[in-house]
């Protein structure tokens, strides 16, 4: 209850129970004081002190109220209880309230050489909050991936700190956990998310300039076909074909290279590229033997001006192949 007399000891009382009431002053513009207060100088005199005491006080009240980002507010805020990874602005996995639920599905799925856009990464506050620390102050971001043979993280200098790429290197699954280091400790880890790598390419084939398949294998790794020739002969120009699960021949456009490795019987044949396309090559007998070779076809995930190392991944290997010469 506010008091009445218009005693300045009391009007300054009042402001001091509004204070200690956590009322803030930016929301209360207008309290009960009486106007026109008649008083002595010698009243202000003998109560001097205990006005001075309730105006310190007021002053300390007020000032700590109308703080709206308190240092209790970004303590709170500092400890993370989850966590949410955006893609194209849809928040495709999510941390929270213990549970780890997926905008599509039960896991997060790309191809192998696949690089996702973009994935930035929001901390959840215990009220729901989606927030990032100061990276001034310590914080930092990392990542504990369960199988590196399937999956790598990526971040680059242009991602900014609470940003990354996750690349597909082989066919499997793999966990990957998110931590909030601060300086050289982690105050918060992830739970698990879980990522699966496809294999886009099931089999390929070995064609000849009228489209038909000289050699060809399933996604089982039979071979059908063979690959035979004479000594001192040139094959016509041969193209290497890739397919997807169900036969149907795949783009390998720009993003793709062909690549082969001669096993062994190097001295048996050579092998040249097409000048005009990259996916095409002749053979040529040099002695009588066998040569085993295989073909990859590489995938290129990136392209970061920060790192000069090359970003192939091999989409596909397909078993060794035997060339006869005859």
């Amino acid at each position: 209850m506010l008091y009445t007399d218009k005693h300045p000891a009391f009007l300054f009382l009042n402001y001091y129970i509004i204070a200690s009431m956590h009322i803030s002053v930016k929301h209360r513009y207008i309290i009960n004081i009486v106007q026109h207060t008649s008083f002595s100088i010698m009243d202000i005199l003998k109560n001097k002190l205990t006005v001075l005491s309730l105006a310190l006080f007021t002053l300390f009240a007020f000032t700590s109220c109308s703080n709206p980002a308190s240092s209790d507010d970004d303590e709170e805020h500092l400890t993370p209880f989850g966590v949410a990874l955006i893609l194209n602005g849809v928040e495709v996995a999510v941390q929270e309230n213990g549970e780890v639920t997926y905008a599509d599905g039960d896991h997060l799925e790309l191809e192998i050489g696949e690089e996702t856009n973009l994935i930035t990464l929001r901390w959840i506050a215990e009220d729901g909050d989606r927030f990032v620390p100061n990276t001034d102050e310590g914080y930092s971001l990392s990542w504990i991936v369960d199988n590196e043979n399937v999956v790598e993280v990526e971040q680059h200098e242009e991602d900014g700190a609470w940003a990354f790429h996750i690349v597909g290197l082989s066919a499997g699954e793999s966990d990957i956990q998110f931590q909030l280091f601060h300086n050289d400790h982690a105050d918060f880890t992830s739970s698990p998310f879980e990522v699966h790598v496809e294999q886009a390419v099931s089999g390929m084939a070995v064609r000849d300039q009228a489209g038909n398949a000289v050699l060809s294998i399933d996604e089982s790794g039979t071979i059908t076909g063979s690959l035979e020739l004479t000594t001192d002969e040139t094959t016509e120009e041969l193209t290497a074909v890739f397919l997807d699960e169900e036969g149907t021949e795949i783009d390998t456009g720009s993003d793709y290279e062909l690549e082969w490795h001669v096993e062994s019987g190097s001295e048996f044949v050579t092998i040249e590229r097409s000048t005009s396309n990259p996916f095409a090559f002749t053979f040529t007998g040099t002695a009588q033997g066998q040569a085993t070779l295989h073909f990859e076809l590489l995938v290129e995930h990136g392209d970061h001006e920060d790192e000069g190392e090359e970003h192939g991944i091999a989409a596909y290997e397909s078993p060794d192949i035997t060339i006869t010469v005859n």
